[in-house]
């Protein structure tokens, strides 16, 4: 009975954000193979940090995983887990979870993770999330509000002797209504729904060296991204974007602590809207690199150098500077500076950035310099802290606010170039698997010059970039089986007229059995008003239970 009555007790997951990459447009992360305990996916689309790992002293080489993607299903965002990762005592190879809640909220996974043979391995998921209520848009008035996600996913691996064969890819169908009761023509109201199906699929294969043996170790992976616009919505016809992307690195050791390297992709988009703006166009990226780590440094010198060949026809050139020292045991001073291009492509603006979008015409980003220094480290058992300030100029930013095209309401963006100072300090503490508690902020200071003079003319309120970002949180073991936790995420836009992200929210799962699991999680319970990073209203108070099962 006990067990029963506390059943009723939810809480939150504690997450932290990773010290300077976070801040980097690149997406040069080296993957490491962990154990295989999928997260449940969050239907409220929660906005949230990624997770940190506490600094400590390297005295030995780090053996990473030879693949150049982690075993997962799609990639579209943070979500975050149920599971905490102490919950589980073992690697289960399989899962399976579902759950419910008021708005129409549901939460639908399974995969598993298959060693078919000594040297393969087949992992497949899929999942299904989303939403189906009756909403009220920006002026007050009602909104079928409805959104659902399915993705499958598929990644097999054959090791051979010398290396390893990559080969997988992923499906993901996106159905929602946009905004639809909105002005039009001097203020008339035209309700009514219109509904929109994305469709985005990727396939890959690769190989990677295995034998340590050889003279140059390698990566290389072809692949193709593909979206499709089914519906016609506002200026665009239906129509397909098709990026045909080679990706590589090279890399020799020079000694036991060093390495030489290049790192190169290329990339072609083709596109079958009928927009003025929508040229095909190609890109090239390289980065040859030094690296060196020892029990004290771990340095990298590099440059990146990216083409761009569409209507911006231009070469450019950042620098790939990061180091950090390690010293008096568990503290570590890191610098950085860093660039690089992040592609605005439909694929990505639909898995990534919003859904809703409306753009006129793609702007790559391209980040000159992004320069920090910072300090972390753990100088007491379960202590975590960092403090760390930084500098970023970009090419092109992408600034998203509300807009309207006289029958729906999309996320639109103004680009420019920008220039931000932040600053952040994240502290943490952990006692055993009993209890913990986090305290995290990052402020900033933009300089935006809006080369489309929308923002700042017609939308001079309008920008969504955060100003000031706090998250809190504290957690507990309540009863053997049993974590509750409850969390504070608020997000102060910088130069908007709109409600501050202001969400309160607690969760927590109970172990029926050794594998079954039941897990709640209540989000918005001040049942504020603000709209999400996507530029769309973020529901009001809303519940997600259901079971987990890990096999």
């Amino acid at each position: 009975m006990k067990k029963i009555l506390f059943l009723a007790s939810f809480g939150c997951l504690s997450w932290a954000s990773a010290f300077a990459q976070q801040d980097t447009l690149l997406n040069r992360t080296v993957v490491v193979e962990n154990e295989y305990n999928p997260t449940v996916m969050d239907a409220s689309k929660i906005n949230v940090l990624p997770k940190v790992e506490e600094p400590k002293a390297t005295k030995k080489n780090i053996d990473y995983a030879t693949s150049l993607r982690p075993v997962s299903t799609w990639d579209f965002q943070a979500m975050s887990p149920v599971v905490r990762q102490w919950d589980a005592d073992k690697a289960y190879r399989g899962y399976l979870h579902g759950g419910y809640g008021n708005n129409g909220n549901v939460d639908l996974g399974v995969g598993y993770l298959w060693d078919i043979s000594k040297n393969d391995r087949l992992n497949v998921a899929a999942s299904l999330d989303g939403w189906n209520y009756e909403a009220k848009d920006t002026d007050g008035e009602d909104w079928k509000s409805r959104f659902y996600r399915t993705t499958v996913g598929l990644d097999y691996k054959h090791a051979f002797k010398q290396m390893d064969f990559l080969l997988g890819g992923n499906y993901c169908s996106q159905v929602f209504t946009y905004m639809s009761s909105v002005p039009y023509d001097g203020g008339v109201k035209v309700p009514g729904v219109y509904p929109q199906r994305q469709t985005m699929v990727n396939g890959y294969l690769g190989f990677v060296s295995t034998d340590k043996e050889l003279p140059m170790q390698f990566e290389a992976e072809a692949g193709v991204n593909y979206f499709k616009m089914n519906h016609e919505v506002a200026d665009w016809q239906t129509g397909n974007e098709t990026n045909v992307y080679l990706k590589g690195n090279v890399w020799k050791k020079m000694g036991e602590e060093s390495k030489v390297g290049l790192k190169a992709r290329f990339d072609h988009y083709a596109y079958s809207f009928d927009q003025p703006d929508m040229d095909n166009a190609s890109a090239v990226d390289l980065n040859p690199y030094y690296a060196l780590e020892n029990d004290r440094w771990r340095v990298r010198i590099g440059a990146n150098i990216d083409w761009w060949g569409g209507d911006d026809d231009k070469v450019y050139v950042s620098p790939d500077v990061q180091a950090e020292y390690v010293f008096a045991g568990n503290y570590v001073a890191y610098a950085q500076a860093v660039g690089g291009r992040q592609t605005n492509s439909l694929y990505y603006l639909s898995s990534q950035v919003s859904p809703y979008w409306m753009v006129d015409r793609l702007v790559s980003t391209y980040t000159t310099l992004d320069a920090a220094i910072g300090l972390k480290a753990s100088p007491a058992n379960g202590w975590w802290f960092n403090l760390m300030g930084g500098y970023r100029i970009c090419e092109d930013d992408w600034n998203p606010y509300l807009d309207y095209d006289g029958r729906s309401a999309f996320t639109s963006f103004a680009w420019g170039k920008s220039n931000v100072f932040y600053g952040r300090a994240e502290l943490e503490y952990n006692y055993k698997d009993l209890w913990n508690m986090y305290l995290k902020g990052t402020y900033y200071n933009w300089d935006w010059e809006d080369e489309t003079e929308v923002v700042s003319y017609l939308y001079p309120d309008g920008g969504l970039k955060p100003e000031l970002e706090i998250s809190a949180g504290v957690g507990a073991k309540v009863l053997e089986g049993l974590r509750v936790n409850l969390g504070y995420d608020y997000v102060k836009r910088a130069n908007g007229d709109y409600d501050p992200i202001s969400n309160l929210h607690v969760e927590g799962t109970y172990a029926l059995l050794k594998n079954l699991q039941v897990y709640a999680k209540v989000n918005n319970l001040l049942n504020k008003d603000y709209v999400r990073p996507d530029a769309y209203p973020a529901q009001g108070f809303n519940l997600l239970a259901g079971l987990s099962f890990r096999f």
